[in-house]
Order: C-alpha cells, then structure tokens, then sequence
C-alpha cells in the first residue's frame, strides 16, 4: 500500500509537470498568432508562470523525496518559493486589471484599486519572511501561499461573471480556478499533516498534488481559452499587426 501512494505520488509529479510544460507551450504558441497586444500579453504572463510551476513543482519535488537540506538548498528553496509570492500576485493583479477593462460598467471588483496596494506590500513581506524562514529552519517550514491568492482568485471569478468580452470571461474563468486550486493546494498540506494515519500514507502529498494538477489542467484551458481571438495562420503573425479595437458586448 505504501508503495503504491509513493508511486501514484510521483505519477501526480510528472502530469502536473507535464501539464504545466504543455500550458507553456500552447501560451507561447498562442502568442505568435495573436491579434491584439491586450491577449498576446495575457498569453504571455500564462507562458511565463508555466515556467515557474514547472521550476518549483520539480525542485520541491526532488528535495522533499531525496531529504536534501543543505543550506544551498534551503537558500535555493527560499529564493524560488519567495519570489513566487510576488511573481504570482503580479500575474493575479495584471489579469485582474485587464478584466476591468472590458467590464462595460468598468466596475472595481471588491474594490482591487486599492486593495492591491494592501496586498501587495502583504505579498513582498510575505517573500522576504519566506527567505529567511528557509534559511533558518528550511524551506518545507515556509508558511503556504495565503490570503493573497484566495482573495484574488474569488476577484478573477467575479469580474469572468462581469467580462463584456466572451473569450476573456472564459480567459478568466480559467485563470481564477487555476489561483483557487493552487491556493487550495497550498493549504491543505498542513492541516492534513497532522493527521498520522493519512501522513503514513503519504496521502497529504498525493492530495496537495490533486489539487495542484487541476491547477495546472486550468492554466493549460486559460492559455487555450485565448484561441478564438486569433484567426490569423502563422505566416501572418510574421508580419506587424494593428491593433484592433476591443468589441465588449452587454
């Protein structure tokens, strides 16, 4: 039984890794034959935090099964979990931004405006804590991805309902299930860990890897999600586009 949850474990690794490499890819693809600046953008940040959960699903994946804790590692550990705080809130506020825009009623969903500037000096203190725990009593001690990620994943799925622009509502849709399966993910280790029966089964790990593999299925659907925006072929996207007006519909 044991060997069988550390074998479906690591089968959970490699399709959220797989899965996330495959977003990578479409969103990079994507961007190429996207029309509008606004979608080759959001494209863009999808490819990019692709990147960085395949680099930080494989490095905690490693550590934690080979118990590596050197101090290099720690750092290493520290440096690439504290600057996901700030990188994930970046792509959360810039999509959050975006879906404003194409609200016909330019609504302030839960008033983000100004509650981005709370959050984010929460998010670069939550970072720079991140560090130096890792440092001192090592990365697997580092507190979860928290209320940052809860609050603007609930934002994200708001301003889909609110999106005058059908392809961003799906855009979004995606991407706020993404943030809320991670955020899930993130904070169902601890609970979970406290309860031995499941800990000698590794089952904390395999259910943390669940939520984290839908997470990674919702990035894959929010970069395909922006296809419909660009009927152009290849060689066309070689060529400089104009921008085109963005149609919102009530």
């Amino acid at each position: 039984m044991q060997s069988d949850l550390s074998s479906a474990f690591l089968v959970l690794w490699l399709i959220v890794a797989v899965t996330f490499s495959y977003a990578t890819y479409w969103a990079f693809t994507i961007r190429r034959v996207l029309v509008h600046r606004l979608y080759r953008r959001q494209a863009t940040w999808v490819g990019r935090m692709g990147v960085y959960f395949v680099a930080l699903s494989s490095f905690l994946t490693l550590a934690l099964s080979t118990g590596v804790s050197s101090l290099y590692v720690n750092v290493v550990g520290g440096l690439l979990i504290g600057s996901g705080f700030i990188v994930i809130f970046a792509w959360m506020d810039s999509t959050i931004r975006v879906a404003r825009l194409s609200d016909p009623l330019f609504r302030d969903t839960l008033r983000w405006s100004k509650l981005r500037y709370f959050l984010g000096f929460g998010t670069v203190g939550g970072a720079i804590a991140s560090v130096i725990s890792a440092i001192m009593s090592g990365f697997s001690q580092v507190a979860p991805f928290g209320g940052a990620l809860f609050l603007g994943a609930f934002a994200l799925l708001l301003s889909a309902s609110r999106s005058g622009d059908i392809t961003l509502r799906k855009h979004l849709t995606w991407t706020g299930l993404c943030t809320f399966f991670l955020w899930l993910g993130s904070q169902v280790q601890m609970p979970l860990s406290r309860i031995q029966f499941l800990v000698q089964l590794n089952l904390p790990d395999v259910i943390t890897y669940v939520f984290v593999a839908a997470g990674a299925y919702s990035l894959y659907r929010s970069a395909k999600s922006l296809v419909p925006l660009g009927h152009v072929s290849i060689a066309d996207s070689t060529e400089p586009a104009v921008l085109q007006p963005i149609v919102l519909t009530s």
